[in-house]
Order: C-alpha cells, then structure tokens, then sequence
C-alpha cells in the first residue's frame, strides 16, 4: 500500500556468541534488505540473495563490504500466548509491532566475510512491524539467552492526530513463564535515562542497566518513504532483573543485546 512499510527482523546467534541481524521489507521503494553484524551495517542491494522459505534461510550475499553464504534452518517457532498489541491492535496506530518468535533453534553454518559461524541449536528471534513511520521517539530492547528472552519497546505514540502518550510494550519470557508489562494492561515507565530503564507492573518490576551504545546507521520509515536514519548495537553489554514485591525471579547479564535508544 501507498506510503506504508511493513518490516521483518531476524536475529541469529551462532554458536561462538556472533550476532548476525536480518531486515525485509517493504516500503514506496519496493523491497529492501538491510543487515547488521557486529562490524557494521549494511544495505544489500540484491534482494533476492537472502531467500526464507518456510523455516528455511538461505543465505548468497556478494556486496562490496559484506558476503554471506550458507543456510539456516529454524527450529518450532514460540509467539507470545497472547497479542502483543492487545487492545491497541485495533487503534489507527502509525506503527503496529509483532513478534513471531521471542526464541526459537537454528541450526546450519554462515560464512560470513571469510569467516565460518557454526549454529547447532542456537537461537534466534523474530519480529515484526508495519504502518506509516517509525515512532518519532523510541527505545527498543532484545536480548535473547539460553533460557530468557526480553524484549520491550518504549515510544512516543501520537494518536488522532491531537492524543500524545508515552507507550510501552515489554515482554520476558523465562522458561516456561511469560511475563508482560504493557500501556494496557497498566505497566508504567518508572526511569529512562542513558543507563538504567526501570518499569513496573502492580507488584512486578524490571529493571535494565546499560551504557548507552553508538550503533550502526539503519533505515527506517516516515510515510512509507526509508528516509530516516536510526542506529542499532546488536553487541550491548546489558544488565537485568525481574523482580516480583521483594523477590528476584530472574537476573541475568547479556554481552550480546540489541539495542536502539533513539530517545534524544
């Protein structure tokens, strides 16, 4: 449709901790493919050199300053129990999120720019967005561990043209256990500043320490147009906690965590 995007994100995590990031998408442009590694990120101009076919990714990248070649192949997806937008999935949003997958097994073997990354049930995660633009102010966190994922996104959401408030969508799922600290279902932003998010939830809090990171230049959507620029670290050294009244249910350190603080 005219002047909207719609967006996929892959994450991989190989078996010797490298992170590789995968966007498709969809914009007035046509369609686009972006990745980020550790090093950099890149914008492929072939897109048909990454192909997903049902649970299988094949990889055959040959751009100037990133190569790729190999498969992945993904194991039973895990969606949320429930929407990730709730209520807020049938507001005329300019951004609406999805998640596909908060953790999932890969396995196959990437080579990327000469060096092999082995995947035996590793993990990996999906999710996706779609609408008109990006949120104007945002945060968005992932980390993803052996037996944790997180993920949260806080933004500035205009609302009929004259409603502006502060939105935030957080979910952990640990285990077998899903926790979810949401606008509507009442969980508040407590602190937001360059190194500590806290939130809450009734009796829940979380709580997340980082520096914040540089990152690398993505593209991103305003009026369906991928003109805007935003940046992205897929290597930031997290700290987090799940704290439920006086009790730590889970705590956990992450070297390998995603993060865009576009908050400035």
């Amino acid at each position: 449709m005219k002047n909207r995007f719609y967006g996929k994100y892959y994450k991989f995590i190989s078996d010797d901790n490298y992170v590789l990031a995968v966007i498709i998408s969809h914009a007035n442009e046509g369609d686009m493919l972006q990745a980020i590694t550790p090093e950099g990120s890149y914008f492929i101009n072939d897109t048909n050199s990454i192909i997903v076919n049902n649970n299988i990714i094949t990889f055959n990248v040959d751009e100037p300053n990133l190569k790729i070649s190999g498969e992945l192949t993904l194991g039973e997806l895990a969606p949320l129990k429930t929407k990730v937008m709730g209520p807020f999935t049938y507001l005329p949003l300019e951004c609406k999120h999805d998640i596909y997958s908060m953790r999932h097994t890969i396995n196959g073997k990437l080579v990327i720019n000469g060096t092999t990354h082995l995947f035996t049930n590793s993990l990996g995660y999906i999710e996706g967005d779609k609408g008109k633009n990006f949120p104007k102010k945002y945060i968005w966190y992932n980390s993803v561990t052996s037996n944790t994922t997180v993920t949260f996104a806080i933004a500035t959401i205009p609302l009929f043209g004259f409603i502006k408030f502060k939105g935030l969508l957080c979910f952990i799922k640990h285990n077998d256990s899903e926790y979810k600290l949401c606008t509507y279902n009442f969980g508040k932003i407590v602190t937001i500043n360059d190194n500590l998010i806290v939130i809450k939830k009734g009796k829940y809090k979380f709580l997340l320490e980082f520096n914040k990171p540089d990152g690398h230049n993505l593209k991103a959507p305003i009026k369906g147009n991928m003109d805007r620029y935003i940046k992205e670290s897929i290597t930031t050294s997290t700290k987090y906690k799940l704290i439920y009244k006086n009790d730590i249910l889970l705590e956990a350190e992450d070297s390998i965590s995603s993060l865009e603080y576009m908050w400035d």
